[in-house]
């Protein structure tokens, strides 16, 4: 892929390394800082791939657990309507508490969506990290190993 078509994952540029050395020492010192920071970014798209999906993972079950809870609470206020009804409370109570019942039911199947669309999501996300460590694992472990200075980004952008 070309360096050109991603933006990278931070915002902030890395400091300059080797800054004020001249001569050799300061040129390997520059490249092996580029080198770690290539890899450091690297290895931060795979941490916040892994990371959103967790996340997203975490807010689907707490979208599943607040619907369970809205369920009971349909429940429990036809169980009131039930019992109101029983008791001879005028029918615009008892039709009121059924229709907060019948709203409260209305909304579980977005919700219900809803969580099921959170899981999916963190499933492509989980995907998308796995997918991009194995597209470039390999290439960062072997980047990360040469035993020569990396060349210049630029050089590699095109290719």
């Amino acid at each position: 892929m070309s360096d050109t078509t991603h933006q990278p994952v931070t915002t902030s540029a890395p400091p300059s390394h080797g800054a004020g050395l001249t001569g050799k020492a300061g040129t390997v010192i520059a490249a092996t800082g580029e080198a770690i920071t290539e890899a450091v970014r690297y290895g931060i798209v795979i941490a916040q791939l892994t990371a959103a999906g967790l996340k997203l993972a975490l807010l689907s079950d707490r979208v599943t657990s607040t619907y369970e809870y809205v369920e009971k609470c349909a429940h429990s206020v036809d169980q009131l309507a039930d019992q109101a009804e029983a008791l001879a409370v005028d029918r615009d109570t008892v039709g009121e508490h059924r229709d907060a019942a019948t709203l409260m039911r209305s909304v579980l199947a977005e919700a219900e969506a809803m969580a099921a669309d959170l899981a999916d999501l963190s499933t492509s996300f989980q995907a998308a990290a796995d997918a991009h460590e194995a597209d470039y694992g390999s290439v960062a472990e072997a980047a990360n190993a040469m035993p020569v200075e990396m060349a210049d980004r630029s050089f590699y952008s095109n290719r």
